[in-house]
């Protein structure tokens, strides 16, 4: 990939390529993606087709790492460079990141197009399921399933993030012991600040939920807000379709005939696929524009 990849145009280095995590970013215009052998013509022939049937413009979201500055600048840059988008489908599949971010992303995508739906073939968890909820409308595929909103919680006196379940848990611990050594110890390497945004974040997450327009208009909302933020212990827990039906949320969940969603299915196999045969960290891809995360 690194030899065929045209990297001419702009690139981005990250704030985590001090980790080794590169990010380059390739905008691509339409005569390029005619050209023979380009490694991603495969894939952007099989979004075309999706979109052909779908009516829609279809826009890949995929990341093995944490949903950022950096992937939301890219939402920015690839779809202010579309063509007018009436509909715009999002195959997201992620397992979350910086809750700040995931909510630029959902609002780029609404503001640059007349609808936005999100399609999860697989999960989209944490910070990612508040991309999918604030979508207009969510198809989740048959293997497809959400997650609790467990926020990345940023230190502040440093750039490290932490899931928030992890500090939750070690409150949790503490409180229970009867043990006073455990809880002064435990006490101790919790740093006060840390608890302070903590909370900050949990705050947060509630009140972006209840701002999203399928919950703030819902007779539900509060049990809605309560099933993504403090229901499920465990913050992997697949809240499925079968769950989200029963919040009564305004989503269709499902796709118009099976024909589509093995589509999308093939198109989450490719993906998979060329992502891991070309060592790639993040893809975001429309028939049109990439960016590519490659992980080093």
């Amino acid at each position: 990939l690194r030899e065929n990849l045209d990297l001419s145009g702009p690139t981005t280095i990250s704030r985590e390529s001090m980790n080794k995590n590169l990010y380059r970013s390739i905008m691509e215009k339409k005569e390029m993606s005619e050209n023979e052998g380009h490694p991603l013509d495969g894939l952007k022939k099989q979004l075309q087709l999706l979109g052909e049937e779908r009516d829609a413009t279809p826009m890949l979201f995929y990341t093995s790492g944490n949903i950022d500055y950096y992937k939301a600048s890219s939402f920015l840059k690839i779809l202010r460079n579309e063509p007018s988008i009436e509909n715009l489908d999002l195959i997201l599949d992620s397992g979350g990141g910086e809750l700040t971010m995931a909510v630029k992303i959902a609002s780029i995508c609404k503001n640059y197009s007349t609808k936005f739906t999100v399609i999860v073939p697989f999960y989209a968890k944490s910070a990612a399921t508040m991309i999918a909820l604030s979508a207009d409308d969510l198809i989740l595929g048959k293997a497809g399933e959400l997650g609790p909103i467990d926020p990345q919680v940023k230190h502040p006196t440093s750039d490290t993030f932490i899931p928030a379940s992890s500090i939750k848990n070690a409150l949790a611990f503490i409180e229970s012991s009867n043990d006073p050594y455990i809880k002064i110890t435990m006490a101790d390497k919790l740093d006060p600040l840390l608890i302070g945004a903590y909370n900050m974040t949990i705050d947060e997450a509630r009140q972006y939920l209840v701002e999203i327009p399928n919950i703030k208009n819902s007779e539900n909302k509060q049990q809605m807000i309560d099933t993504f933020t403090k229901k499920y212990v465990d913050h992997g827990f697949p809240i499925t379709q079968e769950i989200c039906r029963s919040l009564n949320f305004d989503f269709s969940f499902e796709f118009d005939n099976d024909e589509i969603e093995n589509m999308i299915y093939d198109i989450h196999d490719t993906v998979l696929e060329f992502m891991e045969d070309n060592g790639l960290e993040s893809l975001i891809l429309t028939p049109n524009n990439a960016f590519v995360g490659i992980y080093d």
